[in-house]
C-alpha cells in the first residue's frame, strides 16, 4: 500500500527532526527515510504537496536546507488505520501503530465482535498477549485449548452442557473384555483442512504420535497397543481396566493433527492466518460434521496486558445480548512442599487463607471453596505462631489473582524478617522437567472440564504439584488408586469424593477461589453457550442477517 509505506517514511523524519524547523540537507534525509537521494527529493516535494511539512531548500552547493514537520504521526496514521481495519487488515493498521496494539485500542472498539465482511459472518476477539503455539502438545493455556479444540478433530469430544464424550472422528465405538480393549469405528469420508482424504491409517499414525509424546499420553500410560483390527476399525488394548478411556480421548491434548503437517487439522475451523498478534480461523469446507455458522473467527491483539483475564469482550457498547456469567468449577489451590516442618506448614496455609478471604478483593473471583458438590474446604485447626525461617520461595501461575495473592504474602512475610523469593511461572514453565523442585509455596489453578468428577482425576494425575505436595512415592500410589477407581463410571462418582476429601483434610491441598467467567456478548452475537473453561462455543453463535432483502410483487 502506497500510503501506509508514504506514512512509514514520514514517521521516521518526524521521530528524527521533530516538530520544530530543523536544518539538514539532502543526504541527511535520504539517509533517515532509508531511500536515495533521488527518492528522497521526490518524497520531500510529495509530503510538501500533502502539507505534511516544508521544505525550504538553499541554493548553492553544500548550503543546508529547513525541514519543518507540520503534522504529528498518529493525526495521519489514524485514518488509514481505521481505513485498514475496516477492510480486516489488521496487520496494516498494527504496522501504522510501531506494532504497539495498546496505541490501536481506542480506535479498534467500533471493528469488534459480529461483523458481515463480504457477505460472510465474522468474529472478531480483541485479545491481551500473543496467541501461542496451537499443537496439543504445547498448550495449557485456557484460550489455546479452546482453539485447539476447534481447529482439531480427536476420536471423541466433548460438547458443552454434556458430561457424557460424543463420537468425533470415530463414528462410534464398543468396549470388550471388561473395559480393557476398545474398538473405535472411524469415519470414512472425512479431510483434512488442506482437502486430503484421511485415511484409517493417518489416524492410526496421529495416535501412535500422541502416545510417543510424554507431555500429551500422561493419562494414557496403561494403554498396551493402538491398531488397526480391520479396515477403519483402531483398536486400543489397555493393561488394567478403564471406563473412562472415551473420556481421556476428548482432551484437547488428545487431538489429533496431521501426522505430516501439524498445523493441518480436521476440525470445524482452519487455521488461516497465525501470528504473534494476529489469528485467524476460518470454516473449513471439508468438515464432517455440521458445519458452523459463522464464516471466520479472528483475535486481534488490543493490549498488552489484562486485569481480568478471566473476562472476555466480543464487541462494543452496552447493548444487545448484554453479559453472560458463569463461575468456575476449577479452583485456585495453595499446596505447600512437604518437607516444610509441619507446624510451619499450619502455619502458613492459616496465614494465607486469611489474606485470600479477607484481602483479596477482585471482581473476577468467589472466594467460596467447594470443589465439587459435597466436598467442601476443612475448616483445619488453628495454628500457633512461629519462627519464620529467613528464606522461603514461592511458586505461582503467572495471572492476576493469583500474582495478587503472592505479593500480599510477600509483603506479610517480609515485616515479620522472612525474605520469600517469588517465581512467576506461565503454565509452560510450571510443566518443565524440574520447574517446582525448589518451591516451598505453590500456587496455582485447576481449570475444569464438561466431565466434573473425571476431570478432577486427570487433574490429580498431571499436575505436577502434587509430587512436591505429597512426596514423588505417595503421588505414584495415589494415582495407581485413582486409576484403579475407572474400572466403572459410577465407581469414579461414588469413590472420588473421599479420595479428595481426605487430601484436603490432610492440608496437602487449600482451595482458594473459584474464577468468576464472564463473556461480554453485546454486538449481533447470538446462541451464547459458554464451555466449562468460560469460552464462547464457536461452533454455535450466529450473526443475524445484515440487512433484510426487500421483494416487489410483480
Amino acid at each position: 500500500m502506497r500510503q501506509l509505506q508514504k506514512i512509514r517514511q514520514y514517521q521516521r523524519l518526524y521521530q528524527h527532526y521533530g516538530a520544530e524547523p530543523t536544518p539538514t540537507t539532502i543526504a541527511e534525509v535520504a539517509e533517515v527515510a532509508l531511500c536515495s537521494e533521488r527518492h528522497a527529493r521526490t518524497l520531500l516535494r510529495q509530503l510538501a504537496q500533502s502539507g505534511w511539512l516544508t521544505w525550504d531548500a538553499q541554493p548553492g552547493r553544500g548550503h543546508r536546507a529547513t525541514l519543518h514537520c507540520l503534522t504529528t504521526t498518529s493525526e495521519l496514521s489514524a485514518p488509514l488505520m481505521r481505513a485498514c481495519l475496516e477492510k480486516g487488515d489488521y496487520q496494516s493498521a498494527l504496522q501504522l501503530a510501531d506494532g504497539d496494539p495498546a496505541s490501536l485500542h481506542h480506535i479498534i472498539t467500533p471493528f469488534l465482535g459480529g461483523k458481515w465482511l463480504k457477505h460472510q459472518p465474522t468474529l472478531r476477539i480483541p485479545w491481551y498477549r500473543p496467541l501461542t503455539s496451537l499443537h496439543p502438545a504445547l498448550s495449557r493455556r485456557r484460550a489455546e485449548q479452546h482453539i485447539i479444540c476447534a481447529v482439531h478433530a480427536g476420536l471423541t469430544r466433548y460438547a458443552p452442557g454434556r458430561p457424557q464424550p460424543v463420537a468425533d472422528l470415530a463414528h462410534h465405538w464398543d468396549i470388550r473384555d471388561d473395559n480393557r480393549r476398545w474398538r473405535f469405528y472411524l469415519r470414512s469420508g472425512a479431510h483434512w483442512h488442506n482437502g486430503q482424504a484421511i485415511s484409517d491409517e493417518d489416524i492410526l499414525s496421529a495416535m501412535q504420535q500422541l502416545l510417543a509424546d510424554p507431555a500429551r499420553r500422561a493419562g494414557l500410560a496403561h494403554v498396551q497397543t493402538v491398531s488397526l483390527v480391520a479396515p477403519w476399525c483402531l483398536e486400543i488394548a489397555l493393561t488394567a481396566p478403564d471406563a473412562m478411556l472415551a473420556h481421556r480421548l476428548a482432551h484437547h491434548a488428545c487431538r489429533l493433527p496431521h501426522p505430516q503437517q501439524p498445523a493441518i487439522g480436521a476440525g470445524p475451523f482452519a487455521i488461516a492466518h497465525h501470528h504473534s498478534h494476529y489469528l485467524r480461523l476460518e470454516r473449513q469446507p471439508w468438515y464432517f460434521a455440521t458445519h458452523p455458522l459463522l464464516h471466520a473467527i479472528e483475535f486481534w491483539r488490543t493490549r498488552s496486558e489484562a486485569e481480568t483475564p478471566a473476562w472476555i469482550t466480543v464487541g462494543k457498547g452496552k447493548n444487545a445480548q448484554g453479559i453472560v456469567t458463569s463461575t468456575s468449577g476449577g479452583f485456585a489451590w495453595l499446596m505447600l512442599n512437604a518437607t516444610l516442618p509441619h507446624p510451619l506448614a499450619a502455619w502458613l496455609r492459616q496465614e494465607i487463607q486469611h489474606i485470600n478471604q479477607q484481602h483479596l478483593r477482585r471482581e473476577d473471583v468467589d472466594t467460596r471453596t467447594e470443589i465439587l458438590p459435597g466436598i467442601t474446604t476443612p475448616a483445619l485447626p488453628g495454628a500457633s505462631d512461629v519462627a519464620l525461617p529467613a528464606t522461603l520461595s514461592l511458586v505461582c501461575y503467572d495471572t492476576p489473582g493469583l500474582c495478587d495473592l503472592a505479593s500480599m504474602l510477600q509483603a506479610r512475610l517480609k515485616k515479620r524478617g522472612c525474605d520469600v523469593t517469588l517465581q512467576r511461572k506461565d503454565r509452560e514453565a510450571w510443566h518443565a522437567p524440574d520447574a517446582l523442585a525448589q518451591g516451598d509455596i505453590f500456587l496455582g489453578d485447576y481449570l475444569a472440564g464438561e466431565a466434573a468428577e473425571f476431570a478432577l482425576a486427570e487433574w490429580f494425575i498431571e499436575e505436577p504439584a502434587w509430587a512436591a505436595a505429597l512426596g514423588q512415592p505417595a503421588w505414584q500410589k495415589a494415582k495407581q488408586t485413582l486409576m484403579a477407581y475407572c474400572e466403572s463410571e459410577e465407581s469414579l462418582r461414588e469413590r472420588l469424593p473421599a479420595f479428595f476429601q481426605s487430601l484436603l483434610e490432610s492440608g496437602a491441598c487449600t482451595p482458594l477461589f473459584h474464577y468468576r467467567y464472564r463473556l461480554n456478548t453485546l454486538e449481533n452475537v447470538q446462541d451464547i453457550v459458554l464451555t466449562a473453561s468460560g469460552w464462547l462455543d464457536f461452533t454455535r453463535a450466529w450473526l443475524p442477517p445484515a440487512q433484510e432483502r426487500t421483494t416487489s410483487a410483480s
